[in-house]
């Protein structure tokens, strides 16, 4: 019971920072200029372009799909510890 709990507080703080990222990202982007964002939009794909090769892009594809398969398994692990599966 004591691992359910620190789940749902670990949870509901990641709630509560997520809602403070996003209220500050908010007031950020409320006070950019469309210059400013037309910069920032540009130098994201200035660096997109220059480097994104199709071999690291494989290799981020494929750290994707194996962090996705841990992040599952370990839910599956903790969901049989609990009894849940």
């Amino acid at each position: 019971m004591l691992q359910a709990n620190l789940i749902r507080e670990a949870l509901a703080g990641y709630a509560r920072a997520n809602e403070v990222i996003e209220n500050e990202r908010m007031e950020r982007l409320a006070r950019m200029t469309p210059e400013q964002a037309r910069a920032i939009y540009d130098e994201l794909v200035e660096t997109w372009w220059g480097s994104a090769s199709r071999e690291g892009s494989e290799r981020l594809d494929l750290w994707r799909a194996e962090t996705l398969i841990a992040v599952r398994r370990a839910f599956e692990q903790l969901a049989r510890a609990q009894g849940a599966l």
